[in-house]
């Protein structure tokens, strides 16, 4: 992610937790939807007038373990013919963090480190192991690395790493909050050679098996041109990123909808995918930032509507831009994708901008009391 500085029961796909250790064989199940009238009717209107300016995306809401709200928006493809499905993939951004932050966690878990281990554990060679950086560091962007995008070149993850160490540092922020895609795609890259395979390979058997989420993908798995698999941006990634990239790994690559991106939350907050000590590490606060307090992989925020929230959010240059927000006094999780921008320069906000106040807006009333 490039940051430019997340009643009938009809049964829809995702998954139920089974209330034992995240080391446990995880059971699946369905999902109720139960559709909120009057919810839908505030963010319909919304979506109504986005789409006439241009918006094409998912917008789903889950309250407790139920969605209340599922919608599809526009076209896949810029001519207008390919409609947005279910299941078109959206590239999510720096989502992708959370994922990744996940992931260490599942390896600190299974072993395979330790969230205080000094990178000379792993990449012995690097000046940036070589400063005394640790995997926790990384983590909470205060590694000093910065969002050089150096590794964006390289499908290569030994020329990767050596790009990203060779980039610029910045000393003084070393211990402190420096937001950083370079240090994300460093842990993405430990974490392949801690477990011998692909990054994607990992998320998918170590993550998305465990939240019961079979449909996922990943910057340079194929297709990316293809409106039926992927949502098409404003405009198209630049040629040399149209492949697996050790820049976007990590960091920006994550493809997914945003009723998985609530599944997600809701299997994470279930205990299915981490246990508690671990999910504990995941969302505590690490530092104040413009956002909010950093998290691993995501923020926590003082929402002034909806009061504490969970939020996991990226952008791209080129189009795409995602929110992953949990209410956590409201028991309500919401996810919007999107590819459509407004591109850089408009003068318009993101759509996930001009978005998720509305639908905050919608929530309001019915988290006046919170749940507790």
């Amino acid at each position: 992610m490039r940051l430019l500085l997340l009643p009938l029961l009809v049964a829809v796909s995702s998954c139920a937790a089974v209330h034992q250790p995240a080391a446990a064989q995880t059971e699946c199940a369905a999902t109720a939807y139960a559709p909120d009238a009057s919810l839908q009717s505030a963010i319909d209107t919304a979506l109504d007038t986005a789409a006439s300016e241009g918006f094409a995306g998912q917008v789903a809401v889950m309250r407790g373990d139920v969605f209340v709200y599922r919608r599809n928006v526009g076209a896949a493809d810029l001519q207008g013919h390919i409609p947005v499905r279910d299941d078109t993939l959206f590239q999510v951004a720096s989502i992708t963090k959370y994922i990744t932050a996940a992931l260490t966690l599942r390896a600190a878990e299974q072993g395979r480190l330790a969230l205080d281990a000094p990178l000379l554990q792993f990449i012995p060679d690097t000046e940036i192991a070589k400063r005394g950086t640790t995997i926790a560091d990384l983590l909470a962007h205060r590694s000093g690395l910065g969002s050089s995008y150096a590794a964006e070149p390289f499908d290569d993850a030994t020329a990767a790493l050596a790009a990203i160490d060779a980039a610029p540092f910045d000393a003084e922020r070393a211990g402190r909050f420096r937001y950083s895609n370079d240090g994300y795609d460093v842990l993405g890259i430990i974490l392949e050679r801690l477990y011998g395979e692909r990054y994607e390979t990992i998320v998918r058997h170590e993550l998305m098996a465990r939240a019961c989420i079979p449909h996922v993908g990943f910057w340079g798995e194929g297709r990316l041109t293809d409106p039926t698999y992927r949502a098409q941006a404003l405009s198209s990634p630049p040629r040399p990123l149209r492949r697996r990239s050790y820049g976007m790994i990590g960091s920006a690559g994550f493809m997914t909808t945003a009723y998985d991106l609530v599944a997600w939350q809701h299997a994470l907050r279930a205990g299915q995918v981490l246990g508690p000590q671990s999910l504990s590490e995941l969302w505590a606060p690490r530092g104040e930032t413009s956002i909010g307090q950093a998290a691993y992989g995501a923020f926590l925020v003082d929402n002034p509507r909806l009061g504490r929230m969970i939020s996991a959010r990226g952008t791209e240059d080129w189009g795409d831009n995602a929110y992953l927000n949990e209410y956590l006094d409201c028991d309500v999780i919401v996810a919007l994708v999107t590819s459509r921008g407004p591109a850089e320069g408009s003068g318009r906000p993101l759509f996930r901008d001009q978005l998720i106040p509305q639908i905050e807006a919608a929530l309001a009333d019915e988290c006046a009391t919170p749940a507790h």
